[in-house]
């Protein structure tokens, strides 16, 4: 009994040496990494690149994330969260460009308690590019922003280039 009882005071005399993070409350974020899988769409049958970029996060109220009732009031004015501009190589230079669907998106809450408090860590989105659709070769890159519930945007991070449409058949 005795050793659980110094144990328990070690723990605690620990865990009172571990200060609280000191985030802005305005998310910042940087490019971690990106890549890509030639995947087949089982529903219509074509090939497709699906693109995964991360970002490392920090924000120091946590408030991360739209929770199910923010996400639906978002949805009616396209309010997204996860914010991506594409940017397309064409004669080394690359421009940004329009895709026929909006690659910004939603993420849900980060927190599970949604109690306020700093949070740091890996957040990862994916985007899907139809070879059908894409040239061959695409050579892409992209900047993003993430936009936490109270409005505050993140700065804005730089992916490295990724190149799409390498084959055209699996």
């Amino acid at each position: 009994m005795g050793r659980i009882v110094a144990f328990l005071c070690f723990a605690l005399s620990l865990s009172s040496c571990f200060k609280e993070p000191d985030f802005a409350l305005i998310p910042v974020i940087d490019f971690d990494s990106i890549n890509s899988q030639i995947r087949l769409d089982q529903f219509a049958g074509l090939t497709k690149d699906s693109v995964v970029v991360s970002v490392h996060f920090e924000d120091g109220d946590g408030d991360l994330g739209y929770n199910e009732a923010q996400k639906e009031q978002a949805q009616l004015s396209d309010d997204f969260n996860y914010l991506i501009k594409p940017f397309r190589k064409k004669n080394g230079v690359f421009t940004e460009f329009e895709p026929l669907i909006p690659l910004s998106g939603y993420f849900p809450s980060l927190k599970i308690d949604e109690k306020p408090g700093p949070i740091e860590g890996m957040l990862s989105y994916t985007m899907e590019f139809y070879h059908a659709f894409s040239p061959k070769f695409d050579t892409l890159k992209f900047e993003i922003q993430l936009k936490d519930s109270s409005g505050n945007l993140s700065n804005v991070t730089e992916s490295e280039e990724i190149v799409l449409n390498r084959i055209s058949a699996l």
